[in-house]
C-alpha cells in the first residue's frame, strides 16, 4: 500500500477526491490528526473519511497514519537536493562581463546562428525562437551535416554561438574549423569544459561547470539547467542593449 503511489485514482468519487487533495495539501498535519478532524478539514463525514481509508487499501485509520508518515518521511528526504542542480560558484567570476560583450556582438549581426546538436541542439532551437522574437535575423542549426558555410558565404557580420556540453563533438569542431579565418563570422561557446576545443576555438568561451552525468557509456545526462540559464542571460542582456540603443 501507497499513499502518493496510488494507482485507481480515476476511480475515486468527487468526495474521495476532496479527502485527498486535503491530505495531500496537510501531509505533516495528517499523523497528528483524528477521524473527525481530517472530516471537517476536507468538509466531509466521518464515515467518508473511512470509506476513503478502505478504499486505497487500508484496514484501520491508525495504520493508515503509520503508513502516511513513513512514506512522507521518505519521500521528503528523497526530494532535499533535487533542485540543487547547481549555484553561483559553477560559473567564472567575470561571466556577467563576457554575457554583456557577446550580446554586443550579437547586437550588431545580421546573423545570429545558435549551433548545437542532441540536448544542445533542443536549447539551440529556443535560443534562435527567443533573438527572433526580439527582433534579430536568427536560425538554429541541429544538424552538422547543414551546408551552412553555403548559407552565410556571401554574408557578413555573422555570429554563430555554440552549445556544447562537452565541447569535444567532432562533428561540431570540424564545422566550426570552417569559420576560424573567417573576418564575417564570429564564433562564440557555451560549454561545460572550457579547456575543450570549443571553447578554445572561439573569441568568447561562456562556460559552466557541472558534474558530468552518464549512462549506457553513450548517453550524457549531464544537466543542461546552466546552459539554458547562460542563454536567457545573452536574451535578456541582448533586449535590453537593444532598448538602450533605441532611447
Amino acid at each position: 500500500m501507497a499513499f502518493f503511489g496510488f494507482k485507481d485514482i480515476d476511480k475515486l468519487s468527487e468526495v474521495d477526491m476532496a479527502i485527498y487533495r486535503y491530505i495531500v495539501d496537510h501531509d505533516e498535519q495528517v499523523p497528528l490528526m483524528r477521524v473527525r478532524d481530517m472530516a471537517k478539514g476536507a468538509h466531509v463525514s466521518n464515515s467518508s473519511v473511512m470509506r476513503f481509508i478502505h478504499k486505497i487499501g487500508y484496514n484501520s485509520f491508525p495504520e493508515f497514519k503509520v503508513s502516511f508518515k513513513n512514506e512522507n518521511q521518505d519521500l521528503m528526504r528523497s526530494q532535499q537536493n533535487i533542485l540543487n542542480i547547481f549555484t553561483r560558484d559553477a560559473f567564472p567570476h567575470d561571466i556577467e562581463k563576457t554575457i554583456k560583450l557577446v550580446a554586443h556582438l550579437m547586437l550588431d549581426a545580421d546573423n545570429i546562428v545558435f549551433f548545437g546538436m542532441g540536448g544542445s541542439g533542443a536549447i539551440a532551437e529556443y535560443g534562435a525562437r527567443q533573438a527572433a522574437s526580439l527582433g534579430f535575423n536568427s536560425f538554429a542549426v541541429k544538424d552538422p551535416f547543414y551546408p551552412l558555410i553555403a548559407q552565410l558565404q556571401n554574408t557578413s557580420n555573422n555570429v554563430i554561438i555554440t552549445l556544447s556540453v562537452s565541447g569535444k563533438t567532432s562533428e561540431i569542431v570540424e564545422t566550426l574549423n570552417n569559420f576560424v579565418n573567417s573576418p564575417d563570422t564570429i564564433l562564440i561557446s557555451v560549454t561545460g569544459n572550457i579547456e575543450s576545443p570549443v571553447a578554445r576555438i572561439g573569441r568568447y568561451a561562456l562556460t559552466y561547470n557541472v558534474p558530468e552525468t552518464r549512462i549506457h557509456k553513450y548517453y550524457d545526462l549531464t544537466s543542461q539547467v546552466p546552459c539554458v540559464y547562460i542563454v536567457d542571460g545573452l536574451l535578456m542582456e541582448l533586449h535590453n542593449q537593444d532598448i538602450e540603443r533605441q532611447k
